[in-house]
């Protein structure tokens, strides 16, 4: 949770890690990396979940919704041909654009850039470092009101921006971004479905 009292972004950010997972929902990346061992892939190649062994397990029901409905998105997603789930839940993307190979590489800016890549609890994807720099600018944009969250969704497609679209939310995000690409590494950012985020930096 984003603490909401005045000065605690600027005492937070002195404290930043290499590693670190935020959100202002109530699931941990924890546990939503957790309910893998629920999920598997059916004979029509579409993922099922079993919610009596989780429920059973104590899993919360809020939580099996939300990854429930992710599940959803992406089932629709495979009938539509533009992803493709194999046995051991690995996801493929279809429709990744391949004219660059699915990454870039630019002489000035250090480190690696791939396009998002679909996974079972949502999304990952390395930004070089002068992406991470505009990356952040947008989330930074977004948080001062300056830009509309439609400026985020181009390079983290396919997740809850809207919902998540807070001040608090977004500063934080940018915060941290800039934190982590502070030695000019780039960074990988893993994204969930319920908007809890990792970044690391390359």
């Amino acid at each position: 949770m984003i603490p909401n009292s005045p000065g605690v972004l600027a005492q937070d950010i002195e404290s930043i890690t290499n590693e670190q997972s935020y959100t202002e929902a109530e699931f941990t990346m924890e546990e939503i990396m957790a309910l893998e061992q629920y999920i598997s892939v059916n004979n029509e190649g579409l993922f099922i979940m079993n919610h009596t062994e989780a429920i059973a397990d104590g899993v919360s029901i809020k939580l099996l919704e939300g990854q429930q409905g992710y599940l959803d998105y992406l089932n629709s997603e495979i009938k539509d041909g533009n992803l493709k789930v194999h046995k051991n839940l690995e996801i493929e993307d279809l429709e990744l654009n391949l004219t660059n190979g699915g990454f870039s590489l630019l002489a000035s800016c250090n480190g690696k850039s791939t396009a998002a890549e679909t996974k079972l609890w949502g999304q990952t994807r390395k930004f070089n470092s002068c992406e991470a720099d505009r990356f952040a600018a947008d989330l930074a944009s977004v948080a001062a009101g300056s830009a509309g969250v439609g400026l985020v969704t181009a390079w983290i497609p396919g997740m809850g921006w809207a919902a998540a679209a807070s001040t608090a939310y977004m500063s934080l995000y940018s915060s941290r971004v800039y934190a982590n690409n502070s030695n000019n590494t780039g960074v990988i950012i893993d994204m969930t479905w319920a908007m809890v985020y990792n970044i690391t930096p390359q």
